[in-house]
């Protein structure tokens, strides 16, 4: 083999192995070399999760714009229709319904969805004062962003996709615990250059300064992301994180793939005591707009409310109201249940659930950035792409070795 060839892999050695510098510590040695593997290892992975991610985290408001003709409605002073109405419009024009949306601004349209896990369904929005069908939603708004979805929790790829995600976000998760031992300067004098990128310097200076900079401002918030991606990905992360914080194990067993076996007692106790009550319910079915008064009377707060109709196996209508009347300005879910004679099923506030509870109910909106609204999401929009940089801006670093 000639000298001109062996160049560029002796290169690629001497950056991949490098020798331990005088002064360095074996863990901040390891922390570095392992950074470097690992980093190059999943980067492909991680840059394509964080450009989704931050596409994504804006997909309600691209939906509103794309659909604004229906999504928005002029504001009237006189009372809503009863909701029933609208459903039997809805049933009538695209078939049995799924979930209700209506939401609180006077200037929105209530939204009715036949989407579910085995349909794709029809979502269609209906003028709450009127009881007019506006038009249905943009099929290819809807088509773009399940695309992005999809790429963004399986790669395109179904279960093994999911698999090389997660393995790539834990791989992340130990980046920006590393990176942070690498970005920590030796003295307190040098932390103001440590916080700051020098423009004034060249090209490959800025980039390693964005790099390092940039990783440690947003060091917590992407650990967060990823730790919440993890809870979405893993059963075991989910159960860990639910174990630490008060709650009973939720695990699948990984023997026989079966639910432990109180957990599935529990649940076939409640699918019976589910059927016997709606079998035995006197008097007619109640309405839907009556269901919707008493979880108004149980929940005062003013807030977008979700309405998931009974299917062939549940008979059983659950209300989710949301608000933010708490003091992060959180918006959290409030759950009412009822059976099909209109009973009662269960009331769960927010405010009265347990940590575990509160931290499964509002782990979606965690990870995506919607739990504060608009100013949340526009947050983690930049953070996310700072983290689709990270990626980029770590090759370029050890491109520059090569050289």
């Amino acid at each position: 083999m000639s000298l001109v060839n062996q160049k560029p892999i002796k290169s690629v050695k001497r950056s991949l192995l490098r020798k331990k510098r005088r002064k360095e510590s074996w863990f901040k040695y390891l922390m570095s070399v392992s950074h470097l593997w690992l980093g190059l290892l999943s980067c492909v992975v991680v840059f394509i999760v964080c450009l989704s991610g931050s596409i994504y985290a804006f997909r309600q408001q691209i939906e509103n714009f794309v659909n604004h003709d229906g999504a928005y409605i002029a504001p009237q002073t006189v009372p809503r229709i009863a909701i029933d109405q609208l459903l039997k419009k809805f049933e009538n024009d695209h078939g049995p319904a799924t979930s209700i949306t209506v939401f609180s601004a006077p200037d929105r349209s209530v939204i009715i969805s036949s989407f579910s896990r085995s349909d794709q369904g029809v979502a269609a929005y209906y003028d709450p004062y009127t009881g007019n069908a506006l038009s249905t939603q943009n099929k290819a708004c809807t088509a773009f962003f399940d695309f992005v979805l999809d790429l963004h929790r399986f790669l395109l790829m179904g279960k093994s996709g999911k698999l090389i995600n997660g393995i790539a976000i834990l791989i992340f998760v130990f980046m920006l615990l590393s990176g942070f031992v690498l970005w920590m300067p030796k003295k307190l004098k040098l932390l103001k250059k440590s916080l700051s990128v020098r423009w004034s310097a060249r090209f490959y200076r800025i980039n390693y300064d964005l790099h390092s900079v940039l990783g440690f401002y947003t060091l917590l918030l992407l650990f967060f992301m990823a730790v919440t991606g993890l809870y979405v990905s893993f059963h075991w992360v989910k159960n860990m994180l639910i174990i630490a914080m008060g709650g009973d194990s939720i695990v699948i067993a990984e023997d026989n793939h079966a639910l432990k076996k109180d957990l599935a007692d529990s649940f076939t106790d409640l699918l019976n005591d589910l059927t016997e009550d709606d079998k035995n319910a006197p008097g007619a079915t109640p309405t839907l707009q009556s269901l919707v008064t008493q979880a108004n009377t149980n929940f005062r707060n003013v807030g977008t409310m979700i309405i998931q109709l009974p299917d062939e196996q549940l008979k059983t209508v659950r209300i989710t109201k949301m608000h933010n009347n708490n003091s992060l300005r959180f918006y959290v879910p409030d759950v009412i249940r009822f059976s099909a004679s209109g009973q009662v099923r269960d009331v769960k506030p927010f405010s009265a659930l347990p940590f575990y509870e509160q931290f499964k109910a509002i782990a979606k909106p965690l990870h995506t950035g919607e739990i504060m609204g608009l100013s949340s999401i526009i947050i983690y929009f930049i953070v996310s792409l700072i983290g689709c940089s990270l990626p980029v801006t770590g090759f370029i670093i050890w491109w520059k070795k090569l050289a």
